[in-house]
């Protein structure tokens, strides 16, 4: 795949993340919505096994918004499939590969972090293999790690600062008890799901510019 390398601008990242969303919000807002409400049902009645589905329901929800901001950029091609087992696998060992890291000394974690944020859309764009798709991660990222990191952290900490203050808000009016009832448990997966989405297409969007994929669409759409 020929391949024209642009470097990774956040703001420009994060306008064109936000206008796929807001531009296709019924194929995101769905899955929001379903991950909200299965996830809010199995955490208030079953919760022995829930944060087991709200676990598999982020990993789906993450996997379908990849999938789905290529199809939007790439249409239907046959070749392109969710692989919902090898990226099973690729959660899973870069997951534990970056917790390990964290645990360690931090650093390590988040440096591996940056390494493979782009690893599933390469994947699925690709039809790479586990550490294939790791591997052209790496490569991709390259010189763009701090802007990787400061796009997470631009998504991450508001998100992180807003649930814990709507938190201590519905716990200081409404009491301990409504933290664990039904709409609130609703309202917790819609907001996890809301930003497994967006952070998907996110890092959707930076492997597209970062392979130049995303400037090869647009000449395509200049000179059709």
């Amino acid at each position: 795949m020929s391949e024209v390398r642009q470097p990774l601008e956040i703001g420009e990242t994060w306008s064109s993340s936000w206008s796929m969303l807001t531009g296709n919000m019924k194929q995101y807002g769905g899955m929001m919505l379903a991950a909200g409400v299965i996830g809010g049902l199995s955490d208030s009645y079953a919760r022995s096994g829930g944060n087991v589905v709200g676990n598999l329901i982020m990993f789906f929800v993450s996997i379908m918004a990849v999938f789905q901001t290529l199809r939007l950029h790439f249409g239907d091609d046959p070749d392109m499939k969710p692989r919902f087992g090898a990226a099973f696998g690729l959660n899973l060992l870069s997951g534990i590969a970056i917790l390990v890291g964290l645990i360690l000394l931090i650093v390590p974690g988040l440096m591996l972090f940056t390494r493979w944020a782009v690893a599933l859309p390469a994947m699925l764009r690709e039809n790479l293999g586990i550490s294939e798709a790791l591997g052209r991660s790496s490569e991709l990222t390259a010189g763009n790690r701090w802007k990787i990191l400061g796009l997470a952290l631009l998504l991450w900490v508001p998100f992180m600062v807003a649930v814990v203050l709507v938190s201590i808000l519905i716990g200081a009016f409404a009491g301990e008890t409504a933290l664990s009832s039904l709409p609130f448990n609703i309202f917790a997966n819609l907001a996890g799901a809301a930003i497994a989405v967006v952070t998907s297409i996110c890092w959707t969007q930076s492997y597209l510019r970062l392979s130049g994929q995303e400037q090869g669409e647009r000449l395509a759409e200049i000179f059709a």
